[in-house]
């Protein structure tokens, strides 16, 4: 069996103001400053390495000296349309953990939030304070084809979601469960993976 050489390493954005920024990402979505400095000579680019996994020194980075474009505003079902970045997906484990984000995100003053039912996942599409498109994410147990954009009322309960969210993907042609779906990735993957080693 191959290994994976290859896999999805971090993403940077550009930014008006990276204090602000940083202190956005760090209080608001309680990433971590793993590093920061000035990118040398001549030294006028600041760069601060985030991260919310110990074995990656930086899953995010911001830079300063972003000049071009403007700051967007305003609610959106997904992507971002408007701006260089589609959009910054943070995973959240329990549809619980994904309201507290988005009662820290109101309090920050972005509280224009999108909720959309997936199938496969539930989302919150938002902005940061520059504009940049977010997603807060949850997996669900099932699979359906994407895409896929219902409503999603986060003001019902844990359970009342799940047996909509399953009745959705039922009644949509390819269902399987998010496991199953999975194995069939991971075998495909795999097999692109054996293909690449013997070129």
């Amino acid at each position: 069996m191959s290994t994976q050489s290859l896999r999805f390493g971090h993403f940077g954005i550009n930014c008006f103001d990276i204090a602000a920024m940083a202190d956005f990402y760090t209080r608001v979505m309680g990433m971590v400053i793993a590093d920061r400095g000035y990118v040398p000579p001549p030294g006028d680019r600041h760069l601060v390495f985030m991260t919310l996994d110990p074995g990656e020194h930086h899953q995010f980075i911001l830079c300063s000296g972003r000049t071009e474009g403007k700051i967007e505003q305003g609610a959106f079902r997904g992507g971002g349309h408007g701006s260089a970045i589609n959009q910054i997906s943070f995973h959240c484990a329990t549809l619980s953990d994904m309201r507290k984000t988005q009662a820290r995100l109101a309090a920050a003053g972005r509280n224009d939030g999108t909720p959309i039912n997936h199938g496969n996942a539930w989302s919150i599409y938002i902005r940061d304070i520059e504009g940049n498109p977010m997603e807060l994410y949850v997996d669900s147990p099932w699979y359906t084809p994407q895409p896929c954009g219902e409503p999603l009322d986060l003001s019902l309960s844990d359970e009342e979601i799940y047996r909509q969210t399953e009745t959705l993907c039922r009644s949509r042609p390819h269902f399987e469960l998010a496991e199953t779906w999975r194995a069939q990735l991971a075998t495909k993957i795999q097999t692109t993976l054996d293909d690449i080693s013997r070129r």
